[in-house]
């Protein structure tokens, strides 16, 4: 009896240690962690905005009127990040896109109908936020986290004659999908990683803030 009591034991100990070896390797604790990818942002109204001159007789003279807004664009990223614990993770990111600006042009007093003014922008994001994780709520083998932070935006417009900058805001979340663990080697893990946010943007020439959604994947690497 004594001796089944042993074994028994031992295959519960080697049990617990194997679940505590897997904890770790999918939540690394003092861990680099680098990711490329791609993904999409999407686009963004500035609203309606009237040219009025005032006539002799005081009332307003309408010229034209005009309605902007920023098309949807793919975007390319790259992401650094150092994990505190299991749970949280500090990172930041650098993404580049090119976006076009396009103005509608109606209600114009000189030309009948109307027309479209096409600008393309480079639109350069830094930020940084926490990353947390809720390996809790995983299922199917996808590991879902929370994420939210700020940053810097830059735009450089035409032929970067005209530069604008600003900040941005951003909360959301997604999941990642383990490919493999080790113990031991330069590269400790990998997997595929999904976002969803909602960036809130304020530039300097634009008295109000945009909502900017996007999604991307991208594979990262632990070392």
């Amino acid at each position: 009896m004594n001796f089944r009591r042993l074994i028994w034991v031992a295959f519960v100990m080697a049990l617990g240690v194997g679940r505590a070896e897997a904890q770790t390797a999918s939540q690394p604790a003092g861990r680099l962690e680098v990711s490329f990818g791609a993904g999409w942002l999407g686009g963004a109204s500035f609203g309606k905005q009237p040219a009025d001159l005032r006539g002799a007789s005081g009332s307003p003279y309408r010229l034209f009127e005009s309605e902007t807004s920023l098309r949807g664009t793919g975007l390319f990223e790259a992401r650094a990040g150092f994990a505190l614990t299991r749970r949280y993770t500090v990172e930041g990111r650098a993404a580049m896109s090119k976006p076009e600006l396009q103005t509608v042009v109606s209600s114009d007093a000189e030309v009948a109908g109307s027309f479209t003014a096409v600008e393309s922008i480079d639109q350069y994001i830094f930020d940084a936020g926490v990353l947390v994780r809720l390996d809790e709520l995983e299922s199917f083998g996808l590991k879902p986290f929370a994420i939210g932070g700020f940053g810097y935006v830059r735009q450089l417009h035409g032929d970067q004659q005209l530069v604008e900058t600003g900040h941005l805001f951003y909360v959301g979340g997604g999941v990642t999908c383990p490919l493999f663990s080790r113990a031991q080697g330069f590269i400790r893990s990998g997997s595929i990683r999904g976002d969803l946010r909602l960036n809130v943007l304020s530039l300097d020439l634009d008295e109000d803030s945009r909502s900017q959604g996007s999604v991307s994947a991208s594979l990262v690497l632990t070392f």
